[in-house]
């Protein structure tokens, strides 16, 4: 008994701050909700139980070397709350040590959301997804718009009501709305296409993939797969040869020929340069302009997100050519997809027309390839910023072996 009273004695303040550290990271909530008090830690001045970091009225002044490492976007916080204790190396999150008070933490957290956060956010994009494909669908063939037309009416609603995962999700089961009826031949079989792409959506967002994360397109790609996927595993549109049709892939390649794909990919590199200039000239023009209202704010944020923005260039494109010359229409939209892209993935104006220029032929190519699925426009978006990023490091690299070459030659 004594030796047990020894060893408790002993272990019981190393437990203590063992928890003291490992506990945030299972009881911090998601950044989207507000923060949880806790229990194990206590204010290192006062010894208070610690709820959220305060800018103002909280303790005397911090040392220099203290109040540089406040956070600016902390102003938010409610004042005179207790703060939590830090360790003494600050990462960008809420961290907790055992030594005294080194900073206050930013409202963002490092820690990663639950798993009961995750499904339910998943579940909610793969509810939205199939509003989205049930949505278009009935606008398709009960209401008589054409695709892109239902397709950009649903991304402009969600687009400008709601928030960005939920109106991705919604636009992103849009496309599989756009199916001929061959492979939705009713609104039940195009939500369940639209649920099949959400969930491929969230799962690769939830993995925090990297498979074509920031690619313009990618929620046609979603919806592509999804498509394909249950043509596969339906006997009949197997062997309808709807997976791939050679007559087809021949009849593209005669056509790609003609005048009429330099046309498509004219229309495709319009439709781009138009979402790109509408997306970052409505935001500047109201900078010009010093028009600071809140409301004016948000209806500008509200209308060039990359949802709205590309629905609007669909829905221009649908009006003006749509029941003319869809291929035009749906050309264009393919060319907005592309300019979905952040700029981190297509940095310049020019390599944007680029990759729409590769989009609108990779449109000629997709033709034999999932016949009648909808979202191949967004594939070949996908498609055409691939190829251009990858001619861009041909060419970087490329021209570090002119220059080492060059560099060698000199020496010599």
């Amino acid at each position: 008994v004594a030796r047990m009273q020894q060893t408790t004695t002993l272990l019981l303040p190393a437990l203590v701050v063992t928890l003291s550290m490992i506990t945030p990271a299972t009881c911090f909530q998601p950044t989207n909700l507000p923060l949880a008090p806790t229990t194990l830690a206590t204010c290192a001045r006062c010894a208070a139980p610690p709820t959220i970091a305060a800018l103002k009225g909280l303790h005397p002044p911090l040392p220099v070397a203290a109040r540089k490492l406040i956070i600016a976007d902390s102003s938010a916080l409610p004042a005179k709350r207790h703060a939590l204790v830090t360790g003494p190396s600050h990462q960008g999150g809420w961290t907790r040590g055992v030594g005294p008070l080194k900073t206050y933490g930013p409202l963002k957290m490092s820690a990663s959301p639950g798993t009961g956060v995750v499904v339910r956010t998943a579940t909610t994009r793969i509810a939205a997804s199939a509003i989205g494909a049930v949505a278009t669908w009935l606008l398709v063939h009960a209401a008589g718009c054409g695709a892109v037309v239902a397709s950009s009416l649903v991304g402009l609603a969600a687009g400008f009501a709601l928030p960005a995962p939920l109106a991705t999700a919604a636009f992103c089961g849009s496309f599989c709305g756009m199916s001929t009826a061959v492979v939705a031949p009713g609104a039940v079989q195009a939500g369940a296409l639209g649920a099949g792409a959400g969930a491929i959506l969230s799962t690769l967002d939830a993995t925090n993939s990297r498979f074509l994360r920031g690619y313009g397109g990618r929620l046609g790609a979603a919806a592509t797969l999804s498509a394909l996927v249950s043509i596969a595993v339906t006997p009949s549109l197997r062997r309808a040869g709807l997976l791939y049709r050679p007559e087809l892939a021949a009849a593209a390649a005669e056509a790609a020929a003609r005048p009429a794909a330099g046309v498509a990919v004219l229309a495709t590199v319009l439709g781009a340069a138009v979402m790109r200039g509408w997306a970052r000239g409505v935001p500047r023009m109201q900078g010009l302009l010093k028009m600071e209202a809140e409301v004016l704010k948000q209806l500008v944020a509200r209308t060039t997100n990359p949802v709205f923005s590309a629905s609007l260039i669909g829905l221009l494109a649908g009006l003006t050519v749509g029941s003319t010359r869809p291929t035009l229409a749906a050309a264009a939209f393919a060319g907005a997809f592309v300019a979905m892209s952040p700029p981190d993935k297509l940095g310049s104006f020019r390599a944007l027309l680029v990759a729409a220029a590769f989009a609108g032929l990779a449109q000629v190519g997709l033709t034999a390839i999932g016949v009648g699925a909808g979202g191949k426009l967004g594939a070949a978006a996908v498609l055409g910023v691939f190829a251009t990023r990858q001619l861009r490091k041909a060419k970087k690299k490329a021209t570090e072996t002119i220059v080492r070459a060059t560099q060698t030659l000199k020496r010599e």
